[in-house]
């Protein structure tokens, strides 16, 4: 695969061509490929790098100086952020939900049109298996957000052979190789036998990725035009509500959560309103609450 073309071509269909990037990089093989890329085909003075401390590691300070030295010979602005502390649990959501923040926080100060990760399909194929195993409806089995990814259909392999071709140095995250995170799990010991079985696993994975895309958007806007009075006051009758099919009333729960909910939250709650639930009562679902009174779900 010729990535630069595939980077320019990505630029075009998104509209930033000429437009400024902050480009997220941790200095593994992957972000390094994408910095690499990205320096050879937008002027350095369009480009920025954002790279975040989580400071769980030993190696942290080394990962960020070695981003900080490849920014500063290629002439591109290095922003580096570093976290303090982290909780003691769900550690993983904690540093995702950071980086997000601290991102659009760099990105703002650049003027970025736009934050660029170096996702590519083999990680699809993780996050999708890995959302399956905690339940999630189409939506969860779309591409994840591809306007911020130019790699998300290229296989991690294509990666790896660019930066042996290239001769590029990176640095490796030795937690990524420990199987106490799930995810981890699922690459390290799912995937080599998903592999073994499919092949060409990213093709198929990309591909169904895209059909559960358009599901996912029929849904969608199948609930959104017909009851977007209902979405914008927030509030829909109960008796209008349980008319829907199972399908529709479970995406109708999805659009109002604030948060994707899994399987069981979504099971839950529906479980709670076709049963008859009992006025001023409450349930939350997916980080957002839903009360019942007076005959109707408001949230």
């Amino acid at each position: 695969m010729n990535l630069k073309k595939i980077f320019v071509d990505f630029l075009k269909q998104e509209k930033l061509v000429g437009k400024k990037l902050l480009l997220a990089v941790s200095g593994g093989v992957d972000s390094t490929v994408l910095l690499e890329v990205a320096s050879k085909t937008v002027d350095t003075k369009n480009l920025a790098v954002f790279h975040l401390n989580h400071g769980s590691r030993k190696e942290s300070s080394r990962d960020l100086d070695f981003v900080q030295k490849i920014c500063s010979e290629k002439g591109i602005k290095f922003y580096g952020e570093k976290l303090t502390k982290a909780p003691a649990k769900n550690k993983e959501e904690f540093w995702r939900d950071q980086r997000k923040k601290l991102a659009q926080k760099v990105a703002k100060d650049f003027g970025a049109n736009r934050i660029i990760t170096a996702h590519h399909a083999t990680d699809l194929v993780e996050t999708m298996l890995f959302r399956l195993t905690k339940g999630c409806g189409a939506g969860g089995l779309s591409p994840f957000n591809t306007s911020t990814k130019p790699f998300w259909n290229v296989p991690r392999s294509e990666i790896e052979q660019y930066a042996k071709t290239h001769k590029l140095k990176f640095v490796t995250d030795k937690s990524n190789t420990d199987i106490k995170y799930d995810r981890n799990l699922i690459r390290h010991k799912i995937i080599p036998v998903l592999r073994s079985i499919t092949p060409n696993l990213e093709k198929v994975f990309v591909t169904e990725s895209e059909i559960f895309a358009e599901i996912n958007s029929f849904l969608f806007n199948s609930v959104k035009n017909k009851y977007a009075r209902s979405l914008k006051e927030k509030n829909i009758p109960l008796s209008e509500f349980i008319t829907l099919p199972i399908i529709l009333q479970a995406e109708f729960l999805r659009l109002i959560s604030t948060k994707t909910p899994s399987f069981d939250e979504t099971q839950d709650c529906l479980k709670w309103l076709l049963g008859n639930p009992k006025g001023n009562s409450s349930k939350k679902i997916g980080g957002t609450t839903i009360y019942f009174q007076n005959k109707n779900i408001s949230w």
